[in-house]
């Protein structure tokens, strides 16, 4: 993967000076190199005229109102014009003497100015119809993301692109990948309500598949077109596990004439990044092909790489004259992303969030290159080889292919598949409890009942036996308790997606569309893990626990190497998942401003497989040895069988090509994931249902574009899974209690332009969203205590959060600049709301200056004022009642420091 940057630079280098010299040699007397930045239409004419040599008239009533679309390139004034004006509304006629006029002609959506601007509000997502529809049209709430947002931003992130839609609370302090979403109040981790595709179909069938979030499965770069989300609406109907929303990722394909992309990006925290695409004729057919590769150390610098790799990707396709199409993509993606987990902080006089002393909360990490690399004992003997600098390290190779027929009678069939294999290595440093030095010796037996002689603990490096922990070394007196776990996952999965289209005409018109969905994928999972004491400080260093003589004499160890008991965690299981769907939607237009939407999903799942129980054994008399889990020998068969059924129906009212109204029911549903056999024995896995309540309003203009949704979501068999780490053996245990949630609110989302220098970009989401039902008994002193969360707040959902986006547009549209500002409020880490998540705020910068015709720089700032923003508090402390939340002292996990990216785009 290390040629891959320089082969696509060279490639697009290439491609790019051959295009230019070809053109300029071929350009005829009809043709003319145009240069015409987006502007309003009156300048924009000017330009036009100047530099093709014609006469062109506009009337004035129109010439400061419309805004044009920009034009670059060899090519005829005809041309030029036609692109010019391309969703203006102002159409071309040319009279006698050669004089063109411009009138002004009256379009079905005035507001959209650009074909860019079109192009981006065409929704092919959430709908089995592959019918043009506009955003404003959709009787559902969509949010979409064009590459131009991405660059701004410098985003490479699933989870970074995805804050920018309302109803989405986005945990993206974890680092590239391995975000958690809940969606409209949804409270469940990673992305299990969320499904992730990739031109209509998954990226993996589970997106939520064990320590396996379908975001470690992709990265945006320039392959990409635009991001469309759907939050709730018909996306559990048309798309596999998908209740709360739908991600679809929607990748470039070839183009009529030779064009391409080629973008280098330098970052503050040691990132260089290439990103190249390609893409062209080849006679009938059209091809692409492009990929990134990057190193980088990372916000939170761990000493080593914290990301390194990349991805190639190629695609033909071809149209035939009769309609349909055909397509055949390859992608091969080789990556390690470094995943951060909980550090510790702390509060400040006042009660605010702050940094431990020793432990910098924007930029530390336990990580260090010193625990990189090790090989610890496992169970029946082997060695098991963890290091820290393979983080997420994912190698996957996957194949998409479809096609499009037109068949009798008007109908349409169309036909995708795909086949990905992947091999998945997952291994993080995941602090479990810090515990004041003095306490934690404490907490230990007495030093002479396990070793003769012996009077007392101390704390010693395992890097250098003879110097003694110390708070005046670390500048605080914590230690923290930690594990070292590594999960390795192999998996196959085919799956493929079969529709069939007819448009009809009956009492009004209808585009209905029926479906198969279906899907096969296996896998295999191991985990091991190992416990280990560092200090409280970045880049941790390994302490030793040994008891000493009256002399200081070390007569014994608890630890090895910092190690304070291996194997402490044991997984090992495979098992195979087939699904089966049927599907069928009715987009019927009753009048020209009335729309009714209906669909019906039912699927099939069947889970097979089998896993491992465990025993605890003693490798050897040591404290570390004495407790190791490994697998029995014993193991337990699972063949299950579930199914279930979904439906939406909504209602569009279109007032006015500008102003419309919608209102939707939906009925959705999540079929167990295989995962949950495998990873969480504890948990019986079981259907989980919703009911969806939506209703909406929709209005664009030349001066405001705002959406508006009213949103009711009923989630029914919410499992939650309290894992609790122990310190005095080691171990975890977990706890499954069931209950249902309420999540009822607002989402919000528009611009509004006041002058033609300057707009507002708004998303925003208020919402209220609780347990219902959360009641579960404990054990005090031998008699049962009941314990009712009822009605307290879900995990981790903020009441409310926004983004504000003003811009300056300035030079012609050559420079941009913007400021994001975000707030996020209270958030609660635990069902009992015992431990608080403050509210925060954080403020972006973002600008972009085109350079000539064919380069743009864009320079970025996340973070500016170092936010200490808390996403999660420490999941091993227990997610229904925290054990940490009346410490002074504790683990979260904050969003990243301040940073800074500049990447330089070329294309043409």
């Amino acid at each position: 993967m290390r040629h891959v940057p320089l082969c696509l630079s060279l490639l697009c280098c290439s491609a790019i000076s051959t295009y230019l010299l070809s053109n300029a040699d071929a350009a005829t007397p009809s043709e003319v190199h145009f240069s015409i930045p987006a502007q309003p239409l009156s300048s924009a004419i000017t330009l036009f005229a100047r530099q093709s040599g014609l006469h062109v008239a506009v009337a004035g009533t129109i010439a400061g109102k419309v805004r044009t679309a920009p034009v670059t390139g060899v090519m005829s004034p005809d041309s030029a014009l036609k692109k010019i004006l391309a969703g203006t509304g102002v159409v071309a006629t040319e009279h006698a003497g050669g004089l063109i006029v411009l009138t002004s002609q009256p379009v079905s959506v005035p507001h959209q100015t650009t074909q860019a601007v079109q192009e981006e509000n065409l929704i092919v997502t959430g709908r089995a119809s592959s019918k043009h529809q506009k955003k404003i049209d959709a009787s559902y709430a969509i949010t979409t993301i064009s590459q131009k947002d991405l660059r701004m931003r410098s985003i490479s992130s699933v989870s970074e692109a995805l804050k920018n839609t309302p109803g989405f609370w986005v945990e993206a302090s974890g680092g590239e990948v391995g975000a958690n979403i809940r969606a409209r109040g949804i409270p469940v981790d990673g992305y299990g309500s969320v499904q992730l595709e990739e031109d209509g179909l998954p990226l993996q069938s589970d997106p939520a598949l064990g320590y396996l979030n379908a975001d470690d499965s992709f990265r945006i770069d320039e392959t990409l077109r635009n991001i469309q989300v759907v939050r709730g609406g018909p996306s559990s109907i048309v798309a596999q596990n998908a209740p709360g929303g739908l991600v679809n990722f929607i990748s470039k394909r070839g183009t009529e004439k030779l064009s391409g992309v080629g973008k280098q990006t330098f970052g503050d925290d040691g990132l260089y990044r290439t990103d190249a695409w390609l893409g062209g004729p080849a006679g009938p057919w059209r091809w692409s092909l492009g990929g990134f590769y990057r190193v980088e150390n990372g916000v939170r610098d761990p000493g080593f790489r914290a990301n390194s790799g990349g991805q190639i990707r190629a695609n033909v396709s071809r149209s035939f004259s009769h309609g349909g199409s055909f397509f055949v993509d390859y992608k091969h993606l080789d990556d390690r992303t470094a995943f951060f987990t909980d550090i510790p902080v702390t509060y400040d006089k006042s009660g605010n969030i702050t940094s431990l002393t020793g432990f910098n909360a924007n930029t530390g990490t336990y990580s260090s290159k010193a625990l990189a690399n090790a090989y610890l004992p496992g169970p029946g003997g082997s060695t098991k080889h963890i290091d820290l600098q393979s983080g997420i390290h994912m190698r996957i190779d996957q194949v998409t292919a479809g096609f499009k027929h037109d068949l009798a009678d008007g109908w349409h069939l169309t036909d995708t598949l795909r086949y990905r294999s992947m091999n998945a290595a997952w291994t993080v440093l995941s602090p479990s409890t810090v515990t004041d030095a003095t306490t934690r010796l404490n907490g230990l037996a007495t030093a002479y009942t396990l070793f003769a002689g012996a009077t007392g603990w101390q704390l010693r490096y395992a890097d250098n036996p003879n110097q003694q922990f110390s708070s005046s070394t670390t500048g605080n007196n914590y230690v923290t308790d930690a594990s070292l776990r590594a999960v390795w996952v192999n998996e196959h999965e085919v799956m493929n997606d079969f529709k069939l289209e007819k448009s009809l005409s009956f009492l009004g018109h209808h585009d209905i569309a029926m479906g198969a969905f279906a899907s096969y994928f296996n896998e295999d999972f191991n985990r091991y893990s190992a416990n280990m004491l560092l200090d409280t400080t970045s880049h941790a260093r390994s302490l030793n626990i040994d008891a000493v003589d009256a002399a200081g004499t070390v007569l014994g160890s608890m630890t090895q190497n910092g190690y304070t008991r291996y194997g402490s965690e044991f997984a090992n299981g495979w098992g195979h998942d087939i699904d089966v769907a049927g599907y069928a939607t009715d987009e019927w237009a009753i009048t020209r401003k009335l729309r009714l939407d209906a669909g019906v999903r039912y699927e099939v799942q069947r889970a097979t497989g089998t896993v491992e129980g465990t025993h605890s054994v003693a490798l050897g008399s040591a404290p570390y040895l004495s407790n190791v889990l490994s697998g029995n020998g014993a193991f337990r068969h699972y063949d299950k069988v579930y199914d279930n059924f979904g439906g939406t129906i909504g209602i569009n009212y279109q007032l006015h090509p500008n102003l419309g109204f919608f209102a939707r029911f939906t009925r959705a549903y999540r079929l167990p994931s295989l995962a949950s056999f495998i990873t969480n024995p504890v948990a019986v896995p079981a259907n989980q249902t919703m009911n969806m309540y939506e209703g909406g309003v929709k209005y664009n203009s030349r001066y405001v574009d705002a959406y508006v949704t009213g949103f009711d979501t009923d989630y029914h068999g919410f499992q939650v899974n309290n894992y609790v780490f122990n310190v005095a053996n080691g171990g975890y245990t977990q706890q499954t209690i069931n209950a249902d949630t309420r999540a009822y609110g607002v989402e919000f989302e528009g611009t509004i332009r006041p002058i033609r220098y300057f707009d507002v970009v708004f998303t925003g989401t208020a919402q209220d969203a609780r347990f219902k039902g959360l009641r579960y008994q404990t054990l005090s002193q031998n008699a049962p205590v009941l314990n009712d969360y009822s009605n307290n707040h879900l995990l981790r959902v903020p009441p409310v959060m926004f983004r504000v986006t003003p811009r300056l547009h300035l030079f012609n549209d050559k420079l941009l600049l913007q400021a994001d500002v975000e707030h996020y409020g209270l958030r609660y880490a635990d069902a009992a709301n015992s431990q608080k998540l403050p509210s925060y705020t954080v403020v972006n910068f973002g600008a972009a200056y085109q350079v000539g015709n064919y380069l743009t720089i864009n320079l970025s700032g996340q973070n500016l004022n170092n936010s200490l923003g808390l996403t999660e508090g420490n999941p091993r402390s227990g997610e229904v009642l925290s054990s940490q939340s009346n410490n002074s002292v504790f683990l979260a996990r904050p969003i990243l420091g301040r940073s800074f990216r500049l990447s330089l785009t070329g294309q043409f």
